[in-house]
């Protein structure tokens, strides 16, 4: 009767977890499917491996890739080339590197399965199912990634160095050609080959005394294939790359290491899967009791080693991935348990049992699941704010978070390709911190930041170039997901004073250079401190003359003209007024402190952006701005001469005390004709001039001045792009192709919310619809009425925090 209870129980539990690994199975399924048909770089790591692919793919040798990373393209390749070379032969077949790379990817997540089915053995195989319940797994399998192709390599050069019938030189030269394919797709995956080195040496030290044993010969042609094989490819390519390779590969991926880092990562995966631990310790009591000791030996190294490679999860920039090892060398321990506990008749009374309570375990490991998005918005999932494990089953289960990953791809799909036309447009070189959004976009991201920034802190590399070039503004479009991101003080100063925010896409921020206007001599010679004021560039007001008030986008160009010029260099810019009166006094460190003159091109101007806001109560007439010198003491090494003249002249603009920015006449008329505050809100930005025209944000507009004209930008458009909710019809079920009923539209706002976007929609609480040029809102007792402030979300600003331009 006990024997039946703990039969049934056997069944039930096998049930239960067969239920599970289906629900995750599908789960894993509709992941691959939508990140296959997702055309964009996805994470960080896609954009630079997506680089390199579609060069080898266009017939570049792969030894250019690993070249001087200060050199047009600008890669900094993180990995050895197997991953790279076989997607590119990928590509070759279907034409889309991204996805040749995702196929590469996922086919390595199903090799790592069947490597484990076929350690484990017949009778517990199907346990490694497992491996796609892991949730970075599922996360990773279809993404442009090295490390899955990595651990299938290595597991299988575990299985081939136990297989038994092949004849052993065969069998270790295999198993070498294996691990060597693995440490050349990343080298930290150190779990396969050690494994397999120790599972042939274990097997000659057994059979040593044998007289007939060749395990000696396998043991030895794996180091030998290895130190060949291995060590002649590695040769080949620092000769061929003048040692480059070892730049690219060793030194770009030495991050600094952090106990807590390391520490918040170890908690997060044992919380989640804590009993899958437990399943592997007591495989390994089972398997040892029931006299299995000698397929321990290296399933137990490759956990080890698994472990001591996730401890290197503490590497600033790491993530999940260094748990893969770790995972995998569970769940063969756990099947190993499984297989013994199933196939071996001295345990069969006690053997139900265990495997009853080795289900209830793994059944428990499956129960709770990390979600992979933000539920509010287009970033991953604990990004922002904590995001605990979730039930796999019910409102917010794994069926949930599949259909919350099909609207945030949705929406992604639309912000990317928008914003991949602005790349295309901006030129073939780009300056982003994704470098994704480069290479999904066919042109060249100026530097991979991240192993950028490890190359600079080592000092393997000189920002010296690309501050120069941003200093002038030659980059013409900066996409940032934040500024800050990996990016040095330096390129963060320039940034701020040189470029200014032109509005968002999705969640990344556009950033253009500030337009000078023509350049001119200066007035007066401007020659101190090692360095001279070669000329001066002065915006053209947006109107007949500059207003009082208005800020005067100034940018000076200046060269060095000495060896040895003096450091900390402070620029003073002044209004005067009557010749030597100053109206408005400014300050600011050369180049914003963050390029010494010591470093700057002997041949070429080099432009420092210095606006200044005129006083509002300039009388009309002709002023002058005058430039000095100070050295970082506060000397005055030239006194401030006059460089350029300016007409001022009061137009109708306005000064808002109330956000403490000044509407130039033309874009005030315009405000005032839409509605004033009642519809445009207060200012959010001074009036910025671009290449294409000139900016000006308020809390739900944002006015453009293009081709001799002032007209509202489409924010409903842009921000409706990144809309995860979308709805064509009205309440009342009508179409949307008019504003829905409910809403109190004042009749005079109607002529300039444009064409409506979509139908009624929930929203934070809120039924709203979206039109071209704003989003209407109402409370749902239909008392309340509002517009959105598209203004303020296109900026993107942090709580308190205002414009970063001037």
């Amino acid at each position: 009767m006990r024997r039946s209870v703990f039969r049934w129980l056997h069944w039930v539990t096998i049930g239960a977890l067969a239920g599970l690994l289906a629900l995750y199975l599908w789960y894993a399924a509709e992941h691959v499917r939508l990140l296959l048909a997702f055309p964009f770089p996805l994470d960080y790591g896609e954009g630079p491996l997506l680089a390199q692919v579609s060069r080898l793919a266009g017939g570049e040798p792969i030894w250019h890739l690993y070249a001087d990373p200060a050199q047009e393209p600008f890669l900094i390749v993180n990995y050895p080339p197997l991953y790279v070379l076989l997607s590119a032969g990928m590509s070759s077949l279907t034409g889309v590197p991204l996805t040749a790379g995702r196929l590469v990817a996922l086919f390595g997540a199903l090799a790592s399965m069947a490597a484990l089915a076929a350690l484990i053995g017949r009778r517990g195989a199907w346990l490694a199912l497992l491996w796609l319940a892991i949730p970075v797994v599922r996360e990773w399998m279809p993404l442009m990634r090295v490390d899955l192709v990595g651990v299938a390599l290595g597991l299988w050069a575990v299985w081939v160095a136990g297989h038994q019938r092949l004849p052993p030189i065969w069998r270790g030269a295999l198993a070498g050609v294996l691990a060597v394919g693995c440490l050349l797709t990343k080298p930290s995956l150190i779990a396969g080959p050690l494994a397999a080195g120790v599972y042939l040496l274990a097997g000659w030290i057994w059979l040593h005394s044998h007289p007939e044993s060749h395990a000696r010969h396998a043991l030895q042609s794996f180091l030998i294939t290895g130190a060949l094989v291995g060590g002649g490819i590695v040769a080949g390519l620092v000769w061929a790359t003048a040692g480059r390779f070892l730049l690219h590969v060793v030194a770009a991926n030495a991050n600094r290491w952090e106990l807590a880092l390391a520490t918040d990562f170890w908690r997060q995966q044992v919380a989640l899967r804590w009993p899958l631990l437990l399943t592997a310790l007591i495989g390994v009591a089972v398997a040892w009791h029931a006299g299995q000791r000698a397929t321990l030996i290296p399933a137990l190294t490759y956990l080890l080693a698994g472990t001591l490679g996730a401890i290197g999860v503490g590497k600033v920039g790491a993530y999940a991935n260094y748990f893969f090892e770790w995972y995998a060398g569970l769940i063969w321990l756990t099947g190993i348990g499984w297989r013994a506990l199933a196939g071996d008749p001295r345990l069969r009374r006690t053997g139900e049992a265990a495997l009853v309570g080795l289900g209830v375990l793994l059944i428990a490991s499956l129960l709770y699941y990390p979600p992979l998005w933000d539920a509010n918005r287009l970033r991953p999932a604990g990004l922002i704010e904590p995001s605990p494990p979730r039930f796999v089953l019910g409102q917010y289960g794994v069926w949930a978070d599949a259909q919350r990953e099909a609207a945030v791809l949705a929406a992604l799909t639309r912000t990317d390709a928008a914003l991949a036309d602005e790349a295309r447009a901006a030129g073939n070189i780009i300056f982003t911190d994704l470098p994704g959004l480069a290479s999904g976009a066919g042109v060249t991201a100026r530097m991979p930041v991240f192993e950028f920034r490890q190359l600079l802190d080592q000092g393997l590399a000189d920002q010296t170039a690309i501050l120069y070039e941003l200093a002038n503004g030659e980059l013409p479009l900066l996409l940032l997901d934040y500024l800050g991101n990996w990016l040095t003080p330096e390129m963060i100063a320039i940034i701020r004073h040189r470029y200014a925010q032109d509005g968002s896409l999705g969640v990344i921020d556009r950033y253009r250079p500030v337009a000078t206007g023509p350049a001119q001599p200066p007035l007066q010679p401007v020659v101190a401190g090692g360095v001279q004021l070669a000329s001066v560039q002065l915006a053209p007001p947006l109107g007949a003359a500059y207003e009082p008030g208005q800020l005067v986008t100034l940018c000076l160009q200046w060269q060095r003209i000495a060896p040895h010029p003096a450091d900390g260099l402070i620029v003073v810019v002044r209004v005067l007024v009557a010749g030597d009166r100053v109206a408005a006094h400014s300050e600011l460190p050369l180049l914003y402190g963050a390029l010494p003159p010591a470093r700057w091109p002997t041949t070429a101007a080099i432009e420092h952006m210095q606006p200044i806001a005129l006083p509002l109560e300039l009388l009309p007439g002709a002023y002058q701005l005058a430039v000095g010198l100070r050295d970082q003491a506060g000397n005055d090494l030239i006194a401030p001469q006059p460089v350029a003249t300016l007409a001022v002249e009061a137009q109708g603009g306005a000064f808002f005390t109330e956000t403490g920015y000044f509407v130039p006449a033309r874009f005030m008329q315009a405000w005032a004709e839409l509605g004033a505050v009642e519809r445009a809100g207060w200012p959010l930005t001074p009036a910025v001039p671009f290449g294409w025209g000139w900016l000006q944000c308020f809390e739900r507009v944002c006015l453009e001045w293009r081709d001799g004209m002032v007209q509202q930008r489409a924010l409903g458009r842009e921000l409706y792009l990144a809309e995860t909710i979308r709805h064509a019809q009205c309440s009342d079920g009508t179409p949307a192709d008019r504003l829905c009923p409910g809403y109190a539209v004042p009749e005079e706002l109607l002529a300039n919310l444009g064409q409506p976007l979509s139908g009624d929609m929930q929203r934070n609480g809120w039924i709203v619809q979206w039109t071209e040029y704003a989003r209407l809102e109402r409370s749902a007792d239909g008392v309340t009425f509002g517009l959105g402030r598209l203004g303020d979300e296109t900026l993107r600003l942090p709580p308190g925090v205002r414009y970063r331009w001037p």
